[in-house]
């Protein structure tokens, strides 16, 4: 299963004390759904498990049967059936089926203890969440305007700021910092998925700065290379010239040293003088041999 599903899994587990609770988690389920009207009231989701809740939700509230129908290979379909179970269902939650236009009441959260109820219940008709190890990303998928302007003043209400787009007809809201997620997931009342999504956020911090240090490892070491290769070069150069063997005798040993033993460090070579020579001595004449190359033609 995906991230997203093993959350709603974890979510459908989790139970409400409080009756307040219980009512702000069934209305946020019931009112993100595909129909919620005199009309239709509906969802249509890929889960089967919040298909069994919300049918579950649905039939203890009209006191009816609800339709569960495999709507293709993917997809699962919930439908009240009929009119006067619909009304039954509109009326628990404070509506009259007259309403023009799908909205939020604010009656059915009453309580501060019941902001995470009413959001799980939201995220689990119409949330998603990706994968922390591909991207951090969680949305909402709101099948209304008006409505999602109310999910969204909610949100901000509870110090949550969503950004919005419009997709395929749709409404979404959706969160890209990692601790708005993790607040999110946390308040929902998944307490070890915030552990586990924290978890990725270290692992992959420790990931990039490992990769960052050895990228910045791999350029010191590129440079090293082409500055001893060039170094190798320019000293060859005035070992073939006239002048080479008028240099002091330190300063030749200096060079064949270097040309023969590459990889010996610079004070490695100031050791195999006599006498011996620190390893800023050695520096400056191969930096003036060097010098003195790059004049010759």
């Amino acid at each position: 299963m995906s991230f997203s599903s093993d959350l709603k899994l974890e979510l459908l587990g989790l139970a409400c004390d409080k009756p307040c609770c219980k009512l702000a988690e069934n209305y946020g389920l019931m009112l993100f759904g595909k129909g919620f009207s005199a009309g239709e009231i509906s969802l249509t989701t890929e889960n089967s498990g919040v298909a069994e809740r919300y049918r579950y939700v649905a039939g203890r509230l009209c006191r009816g049967e609800p339709q569960l129908l495999r709507a293709s290979a993917k997809k699962y379909r919930v439908s009240v059936l009929s009119a006067e179970d619909r009304l039954r269902v509109l009326s628990a939650f404070g509506y009259d089926g007259r309403e023009r236009t799908r909205r939020l009441n604010w009656g059915n959260i009453s309580e501060e203890c019941c902001i995470g109820s009413f959001l799980r219940g939201a995220f689990l008709t119409c949330g998603t969440v990706t994968a922390p190890e591909k991207n951090y990303h969680l949305e909402f998928v709101v099948p209304h305007y008006n409505l999602c302007q109310d999910l969204k003043k909610f949100l901000e209400d509870n110090e949550f700021f969503p950004k919005e787009v419009r997709r395929g007809g749709h409404y979404v809201l959706y969160f890209k910092k990692t601790e708005d997620i993790q607040n999110l997931i946390g308040i929902m009342g998944a307490a070890r998925f915030v552990m586990e999504f924290i978890d990725v956020i270290v692992y992959k911090d420790i990931r990039n700065n490992v990769n960052r240090r050895l990228n910045f490892e791999s350029a010191n070491l590129n440079k090293t290379v082409n500055a001893a290769m060039r170094q190798n070069e320019l000293l060859k150069k005035l070992g073939a010239s006239a002048c080479f063997s008028e240099l002091p005798a330190d300063w030749q040993s200096i060079a064949r040293l270097r040309l023969e033993n590459p990889e010996l460090s610079l004070q490695q070579i100031g050791d195999e003088l006599t006498p011996p020579m620190s390893r800023s001595g050695v520096n400056y004449r191969l930096r003036r041999m060097c010098e003195m190359a790059e004049t010759l033609h």
